[in-house]
């Protein structure tokens, strides 16, 4: 399962099962694909996920994007991503786990030695180790559900670079850094309530994600594009 494995417990969510999401609503038009797949979220993975969050924009490796962030903990994030006009850059080299799910459009990813790049679609789910790079393309309307999952402090660097060294759009970055405390703040609570018995254990609601039939869905690709 690209490096996730369910019966593991430190981590909150499961790829597979947000590439499954993903998968539920990609016969939507595009403007209703993130109410749907933020509202399952919350349904699975409850007071963990918060949707409707301001979309900022996000400059890191040369990708200009903008995101809207659902969970952020200091061992995982997840978040919408993605550009109306296209954009390409560096992935980073993280000491994290990284997935991106398409949710619409077109990403392609290569490596050093890759001279055809690897083309992922609605449905597809890239795959990027620790400690691994690649370049990536999002092609015109390119939008993705991304998910992190290790050292997410040791990332801030990488995605907040450009922002303060080259585009010096302070308004953003003090967004960004105060959504993000504010959603680690919120998962700190809700990890001393249930250490003192006040919350009830997390038990993700994963009978509420439906599996996709075979015939007529995107098939899922695992990304090779790393070195």
């Amino acid at each position: 399962m690209r490096g996730s494995v369910r019966s593991m417990t430190k981590y909150l969510f499961d790829p597979d099962d947000l590439q499954s999401i993903v998968k539920m609503h990609l016969d939507v038009p595009l403007d209703q694909r993130f109410d749907r797949i933020a509202a399952t979220l919350q349904d699975v993975y409850g007071e963990h996920v918060h949707p409707g969050g301001e979309w900022i924009w996000s400059n890191a490796g040369g990708i200009m994007c903008s995101m809207s962030v659902l969970h952020t903990s200091p061992k995982e994030y997840l978040l919408f991503c993605g550009t109306a006009v296209g954009s390409e850059g560096h992935s980073g080299r993280h000491r994290a786990d990284l997935y991106d799910i398409v949710i619409h459009g077109e990403l392609k990813t290569f490596k050093t030695n890759q001279f055809r790049p690897t083309v992922l679609e609605p449905g597809d789910m890239s795959y990027l180790p620790p400690r691994t790079t690649n370049g990536s393309h999002l092609a015109p309307e390119c939008w993705l559900l991304e998910y992190a999952r290790g050292n997410v402090p040791s990332m801030f660097p990488f995605a907040l670079g450009d922002t303060v060294f080259s585009t010096q759009d302070l308004t953003d970055l003090e967004k960004t850094m105060k959504h993000s405390m504010r959603l680690m703040a919120s998962e700190a609570k809700l990890a001393l309530k249930r250490r003192f018995g006040r919350a009830e254990p997390l038990r993700p609601r994963r009978e509420l994600i439906q599996q996709p039939q075979p015939a007529g869905t995107a098939t899922a690709k695992s990304d090779p594009s790393f070195n």
